[in-house]
């Protein structure tokens, strides 16, 4: 009976193992068709151009290309996982200009097949430039939150290379970082923002920056402290040949809102009056704003100013003992100052301290004297 059941398990034993061992080629083989099976697989590669880059800059080269392959499945499988080849083209010996080129693939097994898509490209060869631009954050201050302002917008790189053609870097007007923020922001935003530079007309040109991205900080405070200070009209242009002005308005002070930092560095608020084709006394009604970092409103949002206007002739003969009329200073000095009386002048020793030359705001009948 021992004899009999061991003669079983023998041959169990033998059967089990002849039938693992048939199974276990089947496997090796299978996994050998399978590796040596033709599959297609596609990969996105970066150009890689030769030329004589200290001389020359290129344009117009995709960030990447498609390029398709078909060969064993083995070998795709470890191009596409080790990207280990390069897609080249070879621009030496081509002049300034626009080119028309073929891409190839570089680096791959005989038995793999590879496409590219484009197969050709066009390129823009140009004589190399190189200059050094600061860099300017924008945003835009109509996405932060009422009674919020933002403070001096800040970036760790003060400036960047940028290489190009020498005809586009002629032509960069700045090098700026837009930092994009939601709507009714409240809190201060930091982040890295891609750079970029700009022609005059906003247009973006194809060039390299170095570094190409920057750290950005735009400070955002609360801002409703208030602070009370003086108007102060200044003329804006030069007006119409022959003419002197004056100009005066009823409002001596205003109240500006925003954050304590801003407020602090503010003693005054100018206002521009336009004297683009004025040649008669003329009544207007100018908006008040603050494009001081920091300032969100100005209280009145608009004043009354009238502007007198005078003869050259009239103003010289009189000059000797002229006075100019202000309420909270005289405008800036780009005029003679004229005669006239006011009342009410408000801080009239600074305005004339200042040498602010040809015109004040008024609206009384005291007079201070032009030092000039």
């Amino acid at each position: 009976m021992y004899s009999l059941i061991a003669l079983l398990l023998t041959v169990f034993l033998f059967v089990y193992v002849n039938s693992e061992h048939l199974s276990g080629n089947e496997d090796q083989s299978q996994i050998s068709t399978s590796l040596m099976k033709n599959t297609r697989a596609t990969i996105k590669k970066e150009p890689n151009l030769s030329y004589n880059n200290d001389k020359y800059y290129v344009s117009g080269v995709p960030q990447n290309v498609k390029v398709s392959l078909i060969g064993p499945s083995g070998l795709v499988k470890a191009a596409e996982n080790t990207g280990n080849f390069q897609v080249v083209a070879d621009l030496n010996g081509l002049k300034p200009g626009t080119h028309t080129i073929n891409l190839k693939t570089s680096g791959l097994s005989s038995e793999i097949s590879a496409r590219t898509d484009p197969e050709k490209i066009k390129v823009k060869i140009s004589k190399k430039g190189q200059a050094s631009f600061p860099v300017q954050v924008r945003y835009d201050s109509n996405k932060i939150a009422k009674e919020y302002a933002a403070g001096v917008a800040n970036s760790n790189r003060q400036s960047v290379k940028v290489t190009g053609a020498r005809t586009d870097i002629k032509k960069i007007e700045s090098v700026v970082a837009d930092v994009n923020l939601s709507d009714n922001v409240k809190k201060s935003v930091s982040r890295n923002v891609l750079l970029r530079a700009i022609d005059e007309n906003g247009k973006q040109l194809d060039v390299t920056i170095s570094p190409e991205t920057a750290r950005v900080n735009v400070p955002i405070y609360l801002a409703s402290s208030h602070k009370k200070v003086p108007l102060r009209l200044v003329s804006g242009g030069q007006g119409v040949d022959g003419k002197k002005y004056d100009f005066s308005t009823d409002t001596k002070y205003v109240t500006l809102t925003g954050t304590k930092d801003a407020l602090k560095k503010i003693d005054e608020l100018k206002v521009s009056v336009s004297l683009a084709g004025v040649d008669a006394d003329e009544d207007r009604t100018i908006s008040l704003v603050s494009d001081r970092s920091g300032i969100t409103a100005v209280s009145p949002e608009t004043i009354q100013v009238h502007i007198d206007v005078k003869s050259d002739a009239k103003s010289s003969s009189s000059s000797g003992s002229s006075s100019t009329s202000e309420t909270t200073s005289s405008s800036d000095s780009r005029y003679e100052p004229s005669n006239s009386s006011s009342s009410d002048a408000v801080s009239s020793d600074k305005g004339s301290s200042e040498g602010s030359g040809e015109s004040g705001s008024s609206s009384s009948s005291s007079s201070t004297s032009s030092p000039e």
